[in-house]
């Protein structure tokens, strides 16, 4: 049976920007370099830092040896992303590493792991009313 968790995502959800690499082409004028061709789309998602439990559950290796950490977040969207899909929002800018296929228990729900592939962005006191967010 499967459940929709469109109302819990919703509550948690945040504004997300998504670019997507949408093709490319190789510029003979420039070297012969690969220039991508991107989508860029406004959306949200509910967006999770990594657990020490999700970073254990998972056992998804990372690049050349490498594995996720807590500074990683795991996306809660109803929409597909594409692996390797930069993903900015408040929390920093991430790149789509993989997804976890929950498909037989919630409808339409996907949930993708994504490294951090930006600086990290902190709240400031201006936003937050004291002290900057240092986590």
């Amino acid at each position: 049976m499967a459940y929709d968790f469109r109302g819990l995502v919703a509550r948690h959800s945040m504004p997300i920007t998504v670019t997507e690499e949408t093709g490319g082409y190789y510029d003979h004028n420039n070297g012969g370099k690969w220039t991508a061709i991107t989508a860029t789309w406004d959306t949200t998602a509910a967006v999770f830092n990594l657990s020490g439990r999700d970073v254990r559950g998972y056992a998804v290796q990372y690049g050349e040896g490498g594995s996720f950490t807590r500074e990683d977040v795991r996306i809660h969207i109803h929409q597909e992303l594409a692996l390797g899909a930069r993903i900015t929002c408040r929390k920093g800018t991430f790149t789509v590493a993989t997804q976890v296929d929950f498909s037989d228990h919630a409808q339409g729900l996907r949930i993708y792991v994504a490294k951090r592939s930006g600086e990290r962005k902190f709240a400031d006191a201006t936003t937050t009313g004291g002290e900057p967010d240092y986590e």
